[in-house]
């Protein structure tokens, strides 16, 4: 796990998916300075495409921090391994309009809040990844 800096805290988010538009599952963990877990998700969401999932799961754990007793005292950092979702967040003007519904949802919270969101690489985002695959699992078996 990659550290962020003191006094903020980190959720990694990721996607799991058996075809383009088979089932799909999100996986989140939300982490501190330190490393330690302070909250976790991992969700079955149905049929989408990857594209939405990853938005999908954006926006999960930008709900489940808004949330948190955690909102008014630290500074969150959004890790994603979907440099599409990621920049689309950051620029919303090259979002095609099919997706502008569910960015303009994410991109409410990094604004009213101040928040961060980066792209990082699958190796940075394994936990959430691992996450996403038991919301699959949960509904396979």
């Amino acid at each position: 796990m990659d550290r962020t800096k003191e006094g903020f805290v980190k959720f990694n988010v990721d996607v799991t998916v058996i075809g383009a538009v088979g089932p799909k599952a999100i996986g989140g963990i939300l982490r501190d300075h330190t490393g330690v877990t302070l909250h976790r998700f991992s969700k079955y969401i149905g049929f989408s495409d990857p594209t939405s999932a990853e938005l999908q799961g954006i926006l999960e754990a930008c709900t489940c921090y808004a949330s948190s007793p955690w909102t008014s005292s630290k500074p969150l950092v959004i890790e994603s391994d979907s440099e599409l979702a990621v920049n689309w967040i950051k620029q919303p003007f090259l979002v095609p309009v099919s997706f502008r519904e569910l960015v303009s949802k994410c991109k409410e919270y990094f604004v009213n809040f101040e928040w961060v969101i980066e792209f990082v690489f699958r190796e940075r985002n394994v936990e959430a990844y691992r996450l996403a695959r038991q919301g699959l699992e949960s509904v396979q078996e």
